[in-house]
């Protein structure tokens, strides 16, 4: 898990969608979607329900959208 996946995540979540937070973020969509994955098989859990009007957060995602907030918080200060 790095700080710039929380903060994938963070902006995912606030956006709802995957390709908001990619023009946001300067990231390809692709790369940020693959970012994503690839933290939700490190944790074993998914994130975000993801579907063709955007994304929500699973009730594990909201578990650890609380945790990466305090997280990228603490990073920033």
């Amino acid at each position: 898990m790095t700080i710039q996946q929380l903060n994938y995540v963070i902006t995912i979540s606030e956006t709802g969608s995957f390709n908001k937070a990619s023009a946001i973020l300067y990231v390809a969509q692709p790369s940020l979607t693959s970012s994503v994955k690839e933290l939700e098989k490190e944790l074993g859990i998914t994130i975000f329900h993801r579907s063709g009007r955007g994304v929500t957060l699973t009730n594990d995602g909201m578990e650890f959208l609380l945790y990466a907030r305090q997280l990228y918080q603490q990073y920033k200060s």
